[in-house]
């Protein structure tokens, strides 16, 4: 039979002392005599009592305030709602225990702006931060300054090996990358162009699609069947105008061209792109089954999506900080989630 777990009122009648002695002593709370507190911690030790964190979790008063920091969840940027519901969830499911999340937004891809939240969240001086590191330089600073602040973080989306983060919820960047090649490699012919799309403005400071492009290229340098040309561009803003000047002029100079892989979740883009021009020949992956990419995956201009479960992303960062900080728990460094595969085929059982 298992033992039963020693409670701090059977400590107190071993002890032959009030619950409120054998409180101070295992909470450190107050003065005792030394004979006393030495017989209190040799029966805790011999029973192996381990203190009920929830219930003090539940009891205390002072409040925890986490932040969070995201790309603004725009209409332009509806992909960043996703796990900010998931924050927002666990932000409910702890308020019982005195927990508040604040959110903070920038705005997507301005450094400028990413900086100005990160000082904001400084002064708060929260007891933890959940955070897509897109930046990387901007996200190192300020990595840097939590540190010093003895301050916490979660990284989600991506993250940033050479920090001291507590813990990382996301899928492998690089990994998505070469899912993604893999699927355009069994769809096209192997002298079949390639064009891959980054969305963004300076690649190499923004680590999710960075990673993303490493990981496609790496996949056709060690086993891809195709040959062809793997042409790479960057589109530093997202307006339709902008995305088919840069788009005409690398199709009229590439008459080969038989897949386009999107590194990021505005695939809708180009998908409108590839319909307004009657390129419907054209192999289309990107990420992300957010709204507007399932409109044209059902259409058929998206061949596939590939999700990140970015909703338990913000949820399960949260409790980390929540299990770290005021239950004392030792969190795994890194929580990988799987990538999942999604074509026009499974799209309702994946929204179901």
């Amino acid at each position: 039979m298992t033992k039963a777990k020693i409670r701090i009122k059977d400590i107190a009648e071993q002890a032959g002392v009030s619950v409120g002695t054998v409180d101070r002593v295992l909470h450190n709370r107050g003065e005792v005599a030394e004979e006393t507190k030495n017989k209190i911690l040799e029966i805790a030790k011999v029973n192996n009592y381990q203190p009920n964190l929830i219930a003090r979790a539940l009891t205390s008063k002072k409040q925890c305030v986490f932040a969070s920091l995201l790309p603004s969840p725009t209409e332009e940027d509806i992909f960043w709602k996703r796990p900010l519901n998931g924050i927002t969830e666990a932000a409910l499911e702890l308020e019982q225990f005195q927990v508040k999340v604040k959110n903070f937004f920038f705005e997507h891809y301005n450094e400028q702006d990413f900086i100005k939240q990160t000082e904001a969240i400084l002064e708060l001086n929260p007891s933890g931060v959940v955070f897509s590191p897109i930046f990387s330089k901007e996200s190192l600073d300020f990595t840097e300054k939590l540190d010093k602040k003895g301050i916490p973080y979660v990284f989600i989306e991506s993250k940033l090996s050479k920090s001291n983060y507590l813990a990382y919820v996301g899928s492998d960047g690089f990994h998505g990358g070469r899912v993604a090649a893999n699927l355009i490699d069994f769809g096209i012919p192997e002298n079949g162009d390639i064009l891959i799309i980054n969305l963004a403005k300076n690649l190499e400071n923004v680590h999710h699609l960075n990673q993303r492009t490493q990981g496609f290229l790496s996949y056709f340098m060690d086993k891809g069947k195709n040959q062809g040309l793997k042409i790479s561009i960057e589109i530093p803003k997202s307006d339709t105008e902008i995305i088919k000047e840069k788009l005409d002029s690398v199709i009229k100079k590439n008459k080969n061209i038989k897949a386009i892989f999107i590194t990021g979740s505005k695939v809708y883009k180009i998908a409108r792109y590839l319909i307004g021009n009657e390129l419907s020949d054209i192999i289309l992956v990107g990420f992300d089954p957010i709204e507007q990419n399932i409109k044209y995956l059902n259409h058929g201009t998206i061949n596939f999506l590939i999700g990140q479960h970015p909703h338990q992303q913000g949820f399960k960062a949260v409790k980390k900080l929540f299990e770290y900080v005021l239950l004392n728990h030792a969190i795994p460094k890194d929580e990988y989630l799987p990538v999942d595969i999604i074509n026009q085929e499974c799209i309702k059982l994946y929204e179901a």
